[in-house]
């Protein structure tokens, strides 16, 4: 039996193997932050983490790409 999960942005249910982990607060790309930087927001608390399903995530991604 497939574990489901609720995405975080559209609501829908979707197995396990549809889903992704999504950081809130973005990472952002070295360069743009400091290493440390880097590393606390890679490593944070849960919670800054989030369900996304692929497309969601996907389009939040990209989001955060054009904005930076």
């Amino acid at each position: 039996i497939a574990q489901h999960f609720i995405c975080n942005e559209c609501d829908k249910d979707f197995p396990a193997k549809e889903v992704e982990v999504d950081h809130i607060i973005p990472i952002a790309a070295l360069g743009q932050v400091t290493w440390d930087e880097f590393i606390a927001r890679l490593f944070c608390e849960k919670d800054n983490l989030q369900v996304l399903c692929k497309p969601c995530h996907k389009i939040k991604s990209k989001g955060e790409r054009d904005t930076h």
